[in-house]
């Protein structure tokens, strides 16, 4: 199947949000105060962005995904994802921001798999570049039947 996901243009609304909101939406994933202060600091950071999103079908269209952004904001989606490195299960950079700059610099940061989404009630769409479209793959051209030899009939 080709598949290509819906890109859309948007603006990020993801800030003013107070640590009990963070909390409550964040409810039963076991974050720890320190959590919701970086989440906060995160969404800060993305609050008023224009960035490019993507829609998947693997999540039932459930979250945005983080596709692209203005090389202006660099600086301002860097500092936005150190924040939200600091909430990673599996933080590379906990309270190491030297490290992220540096690995920042350098275009070495890896996300490690993960993708940054976003809920649709932190997102405006202001223009789509791309609807979603799931193609089948074309069928391989049928192989014609194999041509038999003509044997001459010997004549008695």
């Amino acid at each position: 199947m080709n598949y290509r996901p819906k890109v859309v243009r948007c603006r990020l609304k993801t800030g003013g949000k107070s640590i009990p909101q963070i909390r409550e939406e964040c409810r039963g994933q076991g974050l720890t105060y320190r959590d919701f202060e970086n989440i906060q600091r995160s969404n800060e950071e993305f609050d008023g962005l224009v960035v490019l999103l993507s829609m998947w079908a693997y999540d039932n269209h459930a979250s945005y995904h983080l596709h692209n952004w203005d090389p202006a904001d660099d600086e301002r989606m860097m500092m936005a994802i150190y924040y939200a490195e600091q909430v990673h299960p599996f933080p590379r950079y906990k309270n190491d921001l030297a490290k992220f700059k540096a690995d920042w610099a350098a275009q070495a940061y890896d996300p490690g798999g993960a993708s940054l989404t976003f809920a649709p009630a932190d997102v405006e769409e202001l223009e789509v570049l791309c609807e979603e479209a799931a193609e089948p793959e074309p069928e391989p051209p049928a192989h014609p039947a194999p041509k038999r030899k003509k044997h001459k009939r010997r004549r008695k």
